[in-house]
């Protein structure tokens, strides 16, 4: 699922650790709509998993990305040339994989007679920007954030050095993240103040699912990077205590939902604005530690790989191809437990299958043209 791949011999095992666990949780949490809803352990822990799984991916690829924005924006000219070369590089990774499977979700869509009502706003990734995703496809909803976060972070940069280029660049770099960090915020608290909901599922689409309230995961895992790279040596020294606070804040969360039982009905506050970057912040904890994770048992590297690997192809095709069209084929109610593990295994095997070969006949050809024909030029950039 994450997107961002680096050569093999400047791997971060942390990182790919990371990589592996998001895609992991999202799989799961998905998986988890094969078997009857009873509000019980599983049903939790598939909301947890979807939570923390999403946030990985949002704020791993940030990192990734926005460390090479930072440095593209401070120690370059940042001309429209490099701006339109880094846009690009990025897009061209995402958009032929995603252009394909859409247009396979659209000709699903057709056979069964489904409404495909604003399916031209998935085309432009605009599909949640202020409202909530469609049913058509609807785990694409976090490609918009992510990518609308770059680019949005990326245009602003260039129209600011355009007009203002005498200013500290790096304090520009801050400047204009924490704005937009502040303007996700406040919309959030907007939400909040003109919202109505007591539903956690319509809070989960309407807020946890569109774009301008979930930029600022998209930013912090960029402002991470940014702050990685000016400081190695402080998140090195300190990379225990970042993770202490990150287990303490993750029981936190779970004690706010399990003892104090915040629902909207009662901390409305709390879902609407606190909880997203309250995650962000606990994911963002982690981060150091494995960032200094450098190289893993020699066991675990190659399994590890290979779901970094393919994430980005499961990501795209587990869920409304192959866990929608299983799930017509087969009447799942009539299933038994055993059944069910069974329907399950099989539907992971087939994802796995598929990925693999979405993976090596259509997206590594395609970002192997890519690095050849769109160069990013970091190799000399560095601080002075």
């Amino acid at each position: 699922m994450i997107d961002t791949q680096v050569k093999t011999n400047n791997r971060i095992f942390g990182l790919d650790v990371m990589r592996a666990l998001s895609i992991a949780m999202v799989l799961f949490s998905h998986s988890a709509v094969i078997y009857p809803q009873n509000g019980g352990l599983l049903s939790k822990l598939k909301d947890v998993s979807g939570f923390f799984g999403i946030e990985l991916f949002f704020i791993l690829s940030g990192f990734l990305v926005g460390s090479s924005i930072y440095k593209l924006f401070v120690y370059s000219d940042y001309n429209f040339r490099e701006v339109k070369g880094f846009l690009f590089r990025r897009l061209f990774r995402i958009v032929p994989s995603y252009y394909l499977v859409l247009v396979i979700n659209i000709i699903i869509y057709l056979c069964f007679a489904f409404s495909l009502k604003e399916v031209w706003k998935y085309f432009f990734l605009m599909q949640n920007v202020a409202t909530p995703i469609p049913a058509f496809f609807p785990e694409s909803w976090s490609l918009p954030v992510k990518e609308l976060g770059y680019v949005s972070a990326v245009l602003i940069l260039y129209i600011i050095v355009s007009f203002f280029g005498h200013f500290s660049r790096k304090k520009v770099f801050f400047m204009v993240i924490l704005l937009l960090l502040s303007f996700s915020f406040f919309a959030k608290v907007n939400y909040h103040f003109h919202a109505e909901n007591l539903d956690l599922s319509v809070w989960s689409q309407s807020v946890r699912g569109v774009v301008v309230y979930r930029l600022d995961s998209v930013l912090a895992g960029i402002l991470l990077g940014c702050l990685f790279f000016e400081y190695p040596k402080f998140f090195k020294r300190n990379k225990l205590i970042f993770a202490g606070f990150g287990l303490l804040f993750f029981l936190l969360f779970i004690v706010f939902v399990t003892i104090f039982k915040f629902r909207l009905d009662n901390a409305a506050w709390f879902w609407n604005i606190v909880c997203l970057p309250f995650i962000s912040v606990i994911v963002l904890m982690v981060f150091p530690l494995m960032l200094d994770w450098r190289k893993g048992p020699k066991r675990l590297e190659l399994p590890v790989r290979f779901a970094c690997d393919i994430s980005y192809s499961v990501y795209l095709i587990h869920y409304s191809i192959v866990l929608f069209l299983m799930m017509r084929l087969f009447n799942l109610k009539e299933f038994s437990q055993t059944e069910l593990h069974l329907f399950t295994f099989f539907y992971l095997t087939v994802t796995v299958l598929l990925s693999v070969v979405f993976y090596n006949f259509f997206e590594k050809p395609i970002n192997k043209y890519r690095l050849s024909n769109f160069k990013l030029r970091l190799n000399k950039i560095g601080k002075t």
